[in-house]
């Protein structure tokens, strides 16, 4: 009997031992990530795996919470929700970190005499984003360590598209070049218009420049519309500042003739206050009736009423004059600023245009390749630039890399060309090929001085 209770002693006391081994390696496993990952802050979409264990003296044994083990992601606002433990705060956190203040958390809710042991692994990382010229432009899981150079590998490296493509994208840019050149002659023909407007000038005066952007008869196309709107805009004020001075006129003329109605029934109340006067001594002496006298004061009393509203009459009409004056001084007034408005929006216009232009230069001339310095049949790669942009403080900054440079979780690398053409260099974002297959394909367009530029040629070689 007493070996039997040794034995199950001993059993008891191994399986225990068993199990605490195992619980301690398992902890020790994902521990091991943690620390491998204590300098990376828990970014926003970071997914971390949470295991919690707690020692049960009386038992020997350690008891999983399976309430709490799992995977769990970071927020975009950088907090963890768990149960039982509630919001976390962890952008500021590693993995470090995070374990412990969920430890404490869960310390302090339930009560526990010791803090219970928490691991946490980081399951998934924030994604890189690859956009530019790569062959496949998107999104990428990250691994630490991960290098620009390999960040490129894993979109494919390079992009090369294929010679039907460069012809397509060739067409395009040429298309919105020279749509680009037509906006530009309407939006400087309405600026010189509305100009003209703001100025009160009685025509307008074109940039001579502007024939050198397209041929001469759409020139004089969107001459003849801005002359057509600039004429009925004139017009317009014309006929209603015509109304306005018709109206005083007409109100001035109405004057006069209250006035001269004024003048005879003052003549007129003169001689019935004569007639009055007189007519009084006869009345006391009996010669005269009174109501005689009392017909004479009645008629006084109304001329004197018709004089007043004469009068009243005459206030009015200058009231009117002054207002019709005003409203034509508010018609020039409003012109002027609403062309003003127009104005300002015209040149916002040509400034994106401007923008447009620039653009679809830089993109047609890497479509085609145009590098400095290539000789027929020579086929030269030009070279790729790299910037990061990175999340800093909640503000996305630029930096400068190169191919040796490390990512961190949540960048977005941008890769260009570093085009040179014209004696200058650009960093082109859209795919070249630098195949010099579009030798002899040409590209002249203007650039209007008006526009921000001298004018030059763009070809390609």
């Amino acid at each position: 009997m007493m070996g039997l209770r040794f034995a199950g002693s001993i059993r008891l006391i191994a399986r225990t031992v068993f199990t605490a081994v195992i619980t301690v390696l398992t902890l020790t496993v994902f521990a091991l990530p943690a620390q491998a990952d204590d300098s990376y802050k828990l970014a926003p979409y970071t997914r971390v795996r949470l295991t919690v264990v707690e020692w049960i003296a009386s038992r020997g044994e350690y008891r999983e919470w399976t309430a709490l083990n799992g995977e769990y992601a970071v927020s975009e606002a950088g907090t963890v929700l768990l149960p039982l433990v509630g919001t976390i705060e962890v952008s500021t956190m590693d993995t470090a970190t995070m374990a412990t203040e969920v430890s404490k958390r869960i310390q302090k809710t339930t009560g526990l005499v010791a803090m219970p042991n928490v691991a946490v692994q980081i399951v998934e990382y924030p994604p890189v984003f690859l956009v530019g010229n790569v062959e496949r432009p998107g999104e990428y899981r990250f691994r630490p360590g991960l290098t620009v150079l390999q960040a490129v590998a894993l979109a494919g490296g390079r992009y090369r598209p294929r010679e039907e493509a460069r012809t397509v994208e060739q067409i395009q840019y040429l298309g919105e070049l020279q749509a680009v050149h037509g906006e530009m002659v309407r939006t400087l023909a309405r600026i010189a218009r509305l100009n003209a407007e703001v100025a009160g000038d009685k025509e307008i005066h074109f940039p001579d420049n502007l024939t050198e952007m397209a041929d001469s008869a759409s020139v004089e196309a969107i001459f003849a519309e801005e002359r057509a709107v600039f004429a009925a805009q004139a017009n317009g004020i014309d006929r209603q500042l015509k109304n306005l001075e018709e109206l005083r006129n007409l109100f001035s003329s109405e004057i006069e003739v209250l006035q001269e109605k004024v003048t005879g029934q003052e003549k007129q109340i003169k001689l019935m206050d004569e007639e009055l006067e007189a007519v009084k001594p006869l009345v006391e002496r009996g010669i005269a009736t009174t109501s005689r006298q009392s017909d004479l004061q009645r008629i006084i009393t109304a001329l004197q009423s018709d004089r007043l509203d004469q009068v009243t009459a005459i206030m009015r009409a200058r009231q009117n004059i002054s207002q019709a004056s005003r409203d034509s001084e508010n018609l020039i007034s409003q012109r002027q600023t609403t062309a003003s408005t127009e104005l300002q929006t015209a040149q916002a216009a040509l400034d994106q245009l401007k923008v447009r232009q620039e653009t679809a230069q830089r993109l047609l001339v890497a479509a085609g390749s145009i590098l400095s310095g290539q000789k027929a049949g020579e086929k030269q790669e030009p070279d790729l630039v790299f910037a990061i942009v990175r999340k800093t403080q909640g503000l996305p900054v630029e930096i400068a890399a190169d191919e040796d440079t490390v990512l961190v979780p949540g960048d977005v690398l941008r890769a260009s060309l570093n085009v040179k053409f014209s004696g200058r260099t650009t960093a082109s974002t859209q795919p070249a090929d630098p195949s010099p297959s579009t030798e002899g394909t040409a590209v002249a367009l203007p650039i209007p001085a008006a526009a921000g530029g001298e004018q030059q040629n763009k070809s390609t070689q």
